[in-house]
């Protein structure tokens, strides 16, 4: 809990820097433009990344299936596709244990397992001020789960990711890379249509597993 509380802290302590502070470094600049077709030069960047993940509910009959909290790692890979617009692949992994919580009983420790990420998205610049790259990023994919244990069979479900975080660029192409995200799992969903005299009506569902993280990792850019 701790490390969750200092790495929220960082994380807006960076959102919320001061332009005189962030100008001090004249790292971040945006790509210089190709003569020959105007666009941005390719630029590519990997961050291995290291944090925290909590959350992750399935409710049944028994009771609550809960994710208990741990750490994550992982490595994010961008590449830009236009001044403040980057494609972004990322793969995370988190260690846990997973538990039921039955009402009116003690917890019931069920098996460990292993939780993650395969993601492609995008990330975009919400604000530049001297080194400080403030963004925001949304990607689509998959999450793995699977049981340390033969008593169950992995599973894969469709995910995606909501992201708000900072680089700060220590140098030219290296910087602190801060972020909150809200991985959302869809477990299951829904869909029906019903037509009468006045139209036509659709009506999606679903039920979906959230989870929280704040990580922090290293970006090299070339």
């Amino acid at each position: 809990m701790n490390l969750r509380r200092w790495l929220a802290v960082a994380v807006v302590l960076v959102l919320f820097a001061s332009p005189a502070l962030a100008q001090r470094g004249g790292y971040g600049r945006p790509p210089t433009p190709r003569p020959s077709t105007g666009g941005p030069t390719t630029r590519f960047e990997i961050t291995p990344v290291w944090g925290l993940q909590w959350g992750g509910t399935i409710r049944t009959y028994e009771g609550d299936v809960v994710f208990e909290d741990s750490g994550m790692w992982g490595v994010i890979l961008d590449a830009t596709v236009a001044h403040g617009s980057q494609v972004e692949l990322l793969y995370w992994r988190q260690d846990t244990s997973v538990i039921l919580k039955e009402r009116y009983q003690p917890n019931e420790p069920l098996f460990d397992a292993v939780v993650e990420y395969w993601q492609i998205g995008g990330l975009r610049e919400i604000r530049r001020s001297g080194n400080v790259h403030v963004f925001g990023s949304l990607s689509l994919g998959a999450t793995h789960v699977d049981p340390k244990t033969r008593n169950y069979s992995d599973d894969w479900k469709f995910s995606t990711i909501f992201g708000l975080g900072a680089k700060v660029f220590v140098r030219e192409n290296i910087a602190v890379r801060l972020q909150a995200s809200m991985p959302i799992t869809f477990l299951y969903t829904s869909g029906g249509m019903w037509c009468g005299p006045g139209g036509c009506f659709t009506s999606i569902g679903g039920e979906g597993s959230v989870q929280g993280n704040l990580l922090a990792g290293l970006t090299f850019a070339f």
